[in-house]
């Protein structure tokens, strides 16, 4: 898409040129440069998009990158100390009880370092099981 937006400057010169030795008619420039000006704005546009996609990719591979790091650094831990959940929990949000369906039931959120917050599916019901485990 580059090469062909700097295509279009070099043809937009070369028309524009004809249009001033009178080699094209003036509507034929106005038409021809409308045409190749829509397509170059369409293609700065799909440019920015596409940078700003690889962007968000490397950033995101870095991150992974640093987390890795951290997990490889701790392998084979026996202790979970202060330390190590700093190095890996960016943050930890603790939300309101919620007692409207008659048990006492509370939202935790990890936020991690480098990659935020994961979101696993069952969580609510292994919440369950586990309750379940303790008073049977």
């Amino acid at each position: 898409a580059e090469k062909r937006i700097a295509e279009l400057d070099r043809i937009f010169k070369r028309i524009y040129e004809d249009d001033i030795s009178g080699t094209i008619s003036h509507e034929r420039f106005l038409k021809l440069s409308t045409d190749y000006e829509a397509e170059q704005r369409e293609l700065t546009e799909q440019v920015k998009t596409w940078r700003e996609v690889v962007e968000i990719f490397e950033q995101d591979r870095s991150d992974f990158d640093s987390f890795a790091a951290i997990v490889r650094k701790y392998v084979g831990i026996r202790e979970l100390t202060p330390t190590i959940v700093n190095e890996f929990v960016k943050k930890i949000i603790v939300h309101a009880p919620d007692k409207s369906s008659g048990h006492r039931r509370q939202k935790i959120e990890l936020v991690w370092n480098f990659i935020g917050e994961v979101n696993l599916p069952g969580d609510d019901q292994t919440v369950e099981r586990q309750r379940k485990g303790r008073t049977a």
